[in-house]
């Protein structure tokens, strides 16, 4: 197995169905097989994938943020794809342990003669080979658990009570010091207010609960548990009025979530001040694979007129934006940087975020202020 072979087993990768239309992770394939091929897997991590690969800055953190181990999970199941499909009769295999991001090439024997027994010492060697490598999996594989612990520890602990932020404590301390629970409210469908679904199709395409309410319950559950604070979890279908009397109230997914819980967003809007282009904003699909590229958000406070419990609403265009308006919620750095207008302190008792977030091959960044409103 020479370098051109590997070589050229890449660009037949890099060709085929699995990566064609997908430039990032062709992109992340050519750059680790370029590290490969000059000797330098060794300077393969997170930081250069994100900087060289995804545009990240210099104060990218890995441990905040999952976009490179994500985007490696997604090449590596292209991969097994690939060589289930039309590279089956390949007799070089590409592929990245889990736990790196270096590629390693194995090259296929040519099958042994039929009716050939193998000795007993090469049976050995079989069997060795097997449970060691079985051993490195298992290493690797604990590996990377390791470090999704140590992320979530990480991230638990930046949330806990005493180390929130100003800007997050400005807004959460409602509902954290309040003497009755939170009810996280989950939407059941619809997601969102698909007006601006794609033409020719029928119905909402996100009628279910999608990932980024999924990412938005861990963001909140994992703040109220850091606050050893009671938070009770609903799909939006068993709320009563009841709950709206007696609880406050965190909205995932849309403002008509429930019958009950609808009037408490009816002048909620993803319209733009005056001033705005709305259109600069909207919701926009890839005119090629009619994947989601730019979704909007709105996150909104609200104090109930008459029970005076607090009402918190996250929701997106789509499930994407649901995961940035939790994102924005959740995050010191966006909260912070918020601008308000003059006369009026930092997060009132009623006011709206409208958010503009880039989703990458389905993967939301991060979120993107665009206005403020009073109501």
């Amino acid at each position: 197995m020479t370098i051109d072979d590997q070589k050229q087993e890449v660009q037949r990768i890099l060709h085929a169905p699995q990566f064609r239309r997908a430039s990032k992770l062709q992109r992340f394939l050519e750059l680790i097989c370029d590290y490969h091929f000059q000797n330098r897997s060794g300077d393969i991590s997170e930081f250069v994938l994100a900087t060289e690969v995804f545009g990240k800055g210099p104060g990218f953190e890995p441990s905040e943020d999952s976009l490179v181990r994500v985007q490696a999970r997604e090449v590596r199941r292209r991969l097994r794809e690939y060589y289930q499909n039309d590279g089956k009769s390949s007799r070089l295999i590409l592929d990245i342990p889990v736990g790196s991001y270096a590629p390693v090439f194995t090259s296929l024997e040519a099958p042994a003669p039929v009716g050939r027994v193998p000795s007993i010492k090469a049976a050995w060697l079989i069997l060795g080979g097997t449970v060691l490598a079985c051993a490195v999996l298992l290493i690797a594989a604990d590996r990377e658990r390791r470090l999704l612990m140590r992320s979530t520890a990480l991230a638990a602990e930046r949330m806990s009570v005493g180390s929130l932020g100003p800007s997050l404590a400005s807004l959460w301390r409602r509902f954290l010091d309040s003497d009755v629970p939170t009810i996280l409210v989950v939407s059941n469908p619809d997601v969102g207010e698909c007006a601006d679904r794609q033409p020719g199709t029928a119905g909402c395409t996100d009628e279910y609960t999608g990932m980024g309410e999924a990412v938005a319950i861990h963001l909140i559950t994992n703040l109220y548990r850091s606050a050893h604070k009671t938070l009770i979890v609903k799909q939006s279908r068993m709320v009563n009025a009841d709950d709206i009397k007696r609880h406050n109230l965190v909205l995932l997914g849309g403002k008509s979530v429930n019958v009950w819980t609808r009037r408490l967003g009816e002048d909620l809007s993803f319209g733009l001040p005056q001033s705005g282009s709305i259109q600069q904003f909207a919701t926009a699909f890839d005119s090629k694979t009619g994947k989601i590229t730019t979704d909007r958000a709105l996150v909104a406070l609200r104090k109930h007129p008459a029970t005076g419990r607090w009402v918190l609403i996250m929701y997106g265009h789509h499930s994407q934006g649901t995961h940035a308006a939790a994102e924005a919620a959740t995050g010191e750095r966006f909260l912070a940087d918020l601008k308000w207008p003059a006369a009026v302190a930092p997060f009132p008792d009623n006011f709206d975020v409208l958010v503009r977030v880039n989703v990458n091959e389905g993967i939301p960044e991060g979120p993107i202020p665009v206005a403020v409103r009073i109501p």
